[in-house]
Order: C-alpha cells, then structure tokens, then sequence
C-alpha cells in the first residue's frame, strides 16, 4: 500500500475510533471540498493541554485535498476560537501538495513540534514472533476489565476501556500471578488491523510484556485476514519503537504535527 493510501486509511480510522473510545462531549467533524479541502477535525475545550497526543483539539489533513487554499487555514482557527480553543494541533500525513501545505500552516501561524516525532509503522510480512517473558498473556473480558481498574489505576487508559465490548475489538492483559500489569488492544479496520492502548504499570517494566502482547494481537490480526497491520508511537518512547521494530514493523511515515496558539 502506497504511503498516501495508507495515511487516508489512518484518518478514516481515526474518525472511526473517536466514535467508540471518545466520550460522546468531544465534537466531530469531516470536511470534503471547499472551504476546509478533506480534513478530520475534533473539538474538546476541556482538553487544551500542551502535548499534541494528549489535546484532543485537533486537524488531521493529508496533504492539500481538492478544495483547500490558503485561506482554509484562517478557517479552521476561527472554527476554534468560537468553541473557545486557545490550543490546537494540526497532525499532517502524507498527500497531494504537501510544500504547498506545509507553506499554508506555517503561513498562517503554526509551527511544527520538533521536540519529538511521530512515526506510523507497519507490518505486511506474516512471520512467527518470538518473544521471552515469565507474565501470561491473555485476552480479556469486559467484566475482567472492570475488574482490574483499580489494580491498574492509570495504566489502564480510558480509550481500552471505552472500546471493551464493541465490535472489531480485542483487548488484552499481561498478568504478573493473578495481577494485572499490562494493558494493550487490537482492532480491525477494513484490512487493516491496529496496535493500540498499550501501556505497562512501571513496576513491571522490561520484563517483555509489551512484546508479547504485540505477538498475540499480530497472531490474531493475521488469523482474521488482516493484509497490513499498523500501530503509531514516538520517538521519545525509545523502549516501544524498538518493540515494534523487533515485531517487523518499518516506519512507513512520520506525521507532522503543527502547533497554534492563540
């Protein structure tokens, strides 16, 4: 799959995620054509902190789609600042004209986050993983989700929860005994299956859960049919780029991620 078939793909599934792991208080909105080109905006007021995957304010665009000029931009920030948004991020993927919307962004105020990067890995090749740990990994039920909030506290991440029971997800635990550790979920999108909400209780980390829970949902992607499977991390997160590498993933691309401010 070429890279701009995949980055449309991944906006789609973006869309498609936000309506089953987001609160139903986060605004949505898809745009074809004049005035905004094609682009994916969500809206929280009450999510405006300073880290681009944690504000939930953003735009995703994938290159200039027909419809988009330079104006579109100075759109889009007004359509923010009348919901009262003082922050929001502007997540770039491959497209068509991409200097030309580069110049746009930047033109209009915005500038790019350097002090990471976000990098899109995927996996087409079926091969066996691998992998060495004394936890057992399992997947989990809604009920055993319930069950194990409060024994992971923040390790286990709304967007997990949210999404247990829905169709087109499976939710995995790694347990350490009877304690819960680790935390990861796969779902599946067209053909495409997506490595998501992984997170270990620090406690227990470098003991190979987040690998062995990366070869159990690869197992069941490729058992239901998936042609490529995707997951997206940063490069800060040095331990979890290196899982995925090992797994067989290669970085397809890296979004760009554009910051305003009022």
């Amino acid at each position: 799959m070429d890279t701009i078939s995949l980055s449309l793909k991944l906006r789609r599934l973006a869309a498609w995620l936000d309506g089953r792991c987001q609160p139903d208080s986060l605004v949505r909105k898809q745009f074809h054509g004049s005035p905004f080109g094609g682009c994916y905006v969500t809206i929280d007021p009450d999510r405006q902190g300073p880290f681009a995957s944690a504000n939930l304010n953003r735009v995703y665009l994938c290159g200039a789609e027909a419809g988009m000029d330079f104006d579109s931009v100075g759109r889009l920030i007004d359509l923010f600042k009348s919901e009262g948004v003082k922050r929001f991020f502007v997540w770039l993927s491959p497209g068509p004209n991409m200097d030309v919307v580069r110049r746009w962004i930047e033109g209009s105020g915005l500038s790019r986050i350097r002090r990471t990067g976000y990098p899109t890995l995927c996996r087409s090749q079926p091969s066996p993983l691998q992998f060495n740990t004394d936890l057992e990994i399992r997947e989990v039920s809604v009920d055993e989700i319930d069950a194990a909030r409060d024994r992971l506290g923040d390790t286990l991440w709304p967007e997990y929860a949210r999404s247990a029971g829905s169709d087109g997800f499976f939710h995995y635990m790694a347990f350490d005994g009877g304690q819960p550790v680790a935390i990861a979920a796969l779902c599946i999108f067209e053909d495409l299956g997506y490595l998501m909400a992984a997170a270990t209780a620090e406690s227990h980390r470098k003991r190979g859960a987040q690998q062995a829970l990366i070869a159990k949902r690869v197992e069941r992607a490729e058992q239901l049919g998936c042609s490529i499977m995707v997951s997206e991390t940063l490069y800060m997160l040095e331990h979890s780029y290196r899982n995925l590498q090992r797994a067989g993933f290669a970085e397809a691309y890296e979004k760009e991620v554009y910051e305003w401010n009022a």
